[in-house]
C-alpha cells in the first residue's frame, strides 16, 4: 500500500502546522461538490458529495494534496440544477412527506435563476477561501454532474488569481456516468459499502428502482464496484498531473495582465 494512504488528508481535521507541512510539497486542494437528492432506496441521499469526497481522498492518497469538506447544495428543483424536476410517488412515500413537497413551485426561489446565482457566489467564495491557505491549484470534482457546467466561475477565478482550477466529473471513462444506476451505485459501494443497502437492489432482470437511470442496478457486485472505482481514480490522477503542470503558465499570465493594467493606469491623464 502507498505510504501516503495512512496520512490524514481531510483538511478540516488538520491543525495549522499539519496543513503547512502537507501543503508545501504538493500544494493542491481538492474540492468535492454535491447535491442532496434522491438516489434510489439503495443509496444515501448525499451520494453525490460522498462519492466526490471519497474519490478525492483516494486520489490525494496517490498524488498528495488535501481534501476540503464536500460543498453540498440542496435547493428546490426549479431549474434542474440541484435535482431533477421529474417526480415519482416513491419519493414522498419513502421520506414520509406530502407529495406536494415535490412540486417544482413548492419552496421555490422567487426567480429560478436565483438558484444559480446563489450557488455561483458560494463556489466563488469557496475558491477564494481555499486560496488564502496557500494552495497553488484547485481540483473541483462535481459529484452532481450539472455543477460541472459552472466552469466559467472557475475560469474567471483562475484568470484573476493565477491559480489553475479544474472543475470536472468523475465520469471520464467511456460508458460511465448515470443517476443512481449501476455506475453511481457501484462507486458508492466501493467507497462506503456500509451506506449501500444491497438488499434494496432489484432482482435480476427487473427494472431499476424509481428515478434510477443507467445500466441495471441488479448487476452491481463488489467486484464491479472495485473495478469502476479503480478505473475512475486512475483517470483522475492523470487530470491532476495536467492541472499541476499549468501552475507556471497561469501565474505568468496573470502577472502579465497586472503589468498591462498598471501601464494603462499610468498612461491615463
Amino acid at each position: 500500500m502507498n505510504s501516503k494512504a495512512s496520512i490524514e488528508r481531510r483538511f478540516e481535521r488538520l491543525r495549522p502546522e499539519q496543513i503547512r507541512i502537507l501543503r508545501e510539497p504538493f500544494p493542491l486542494a481538492f474540492l468535492p461538490l454535491g447535491a442532496v437528492e434522491w438516489h434510489g432506496p439503495q443509496n444515501p441521499i448525499g451520494l453525490d458529495g460522498l462519492k466526490a469526497h471519497g474519490i478525492c481522498l483516494r486520489v490525494a492518497e496517490r498524488t498528495g494534496g488535501l481534501v476540503f469538506p464536500p460543498l453540498y447544495y440542496g435547493a428546490p428543483p426549479t431549474t434542474r440544477f440541484t435535482d431533477g424536476d421529474d417526480y415519482h410517488p416513491a419519493f414522498a412515500e419513502a421520506y414520509g412527506v406530502p407529495e406536494e413537497n415535490f412540486l417544482p413551485e413548492r419552496f421555490a426561489f422567487p426567480r429560478p435563476v436565483e438558484q444559480w446565482e446563489v450557488y455561483t457566489r458560494l463556489l466563488d467564495e469557496t475558491l477564494r477561501m481555499i486560496a488564502r491557505f496557500g494552495f497553488e491549484a484547485i481540483f473541483a470534482l462535481a459529484g452532481h454532474y450539472p455543477m460541472s457546467e459552472l466552469n466559467y466561475i472557475c475560469q474567471a477565478f483562475e484568470r484573476e488569481q493565477g491559480i489553475p482550477v479544474l472543475l470536472t466529473k468523475e465520469s471520464l471513462i467511456p460508458g460511465s456516468g448515470d443517476h443512481a444506476g449501476q455506475w453511481e451505485t457501484s462507486l458508492m459501494l466501493g467507497i462506503e459499502p456500509d451506506l449501500v443497502d444491497e438488499k434494496a437492489f432489484p432482482p435480476a432482470g427487473q427494472p431499476n428502482p424509481p428515478a434510477c437511470g443507467g445500466k441495471p442496478v441488479s448487476e452491481v457486485t463488489r467486484e464491479l464496484a472495485e473495478s469502476n472505482l479503480s478505473a475512475t481514480i486512475e483517470a483522475l490522477i492523470a487530470e491532476v498531473s495536467k492541472l499541476m503542470d499549468r501552475r507556471t503558465e497561469c501565474q505568468c499570465r496573470v502577472e502579465t495582465y497586472r503589468e498591462l493594467r498598471l501601464r494603462s493606469s499610468r498612461c491615463r491623464p
